[in-house]
């Protein structure tokens, strides 16, 4: 009677400890990392074309014009990426992204604001792009944030330099 019991009660045992063992999560850190980075694309293009028609200085145009031709070659790298992947992303993060209204209504202030908004925000794209490209999970996706690197830290060091002009 005591084996039956002592079987019994390790055979329950088996159960709960295989209940509680973890299922393997599906990858969402890829899809968000996609999401994330295509939206900061489509802000850097849409302000980047606002900031090559209202800028003042000479090379506030001339590095949104940079934006534009980069974060709209980056978007399409990435939009193909994500299809090969088997990734569809939001509406939200594919299209219709507007620059910022205190932006848009800046009048004399604009470039000040621009070049503010473009250090903070390719400060925290460089730090988003670079802990995909060390803790990411998808090789393909991760290659390609280590291969968009060196462009956003030239784009930050770019404005942080126009900044300083300010």
């Amino acid at each position: 009677m005591k084996k039956i019991i002592i079987m019994l009660i390790m055979g329950l045992g088996g159960f709960v400890a295989k209940a509680q063992i973890p299922q393997p999560d599906p990858d969402t850190t890829t899809k968000h990392f996609l999401i994330v980075a295509s939206i900061k694309n489509l802000q850097e293009v849409s302000s980047g074309q606002l900031a090559a028609q209202k800028a003042s200085r000479p090379d506030v145009k001339s590095f949104a014009q940079m934006m534009v031709k980069d974060h709209g070659e980056a978007e399409q790298k990435l939009l193909q990426l994500a299809k090969g992947r088997g990734i569809t992303l939001p509406p939200a993060a594919t299209g219709g992204i507007q620059p910022d209204l205190t932006l848009k209504n800046a009048g004399s202030t604009f470039d000040q604001l621009y070049v503010h908004g473009m250090v903070s925000g390719h400060q925290n794209t460089v730090e988003v792009f670079q802990n995909y490209a060390v803790n990411g999970k998808d090789p393909a996706v991760k290659a390609w944030a280590q291969q968009m690197l060196p462009t956003l830290k030239h784009h930050l060091e770019e404005i942080k330099t126009i900044n300083k002009q300010l």
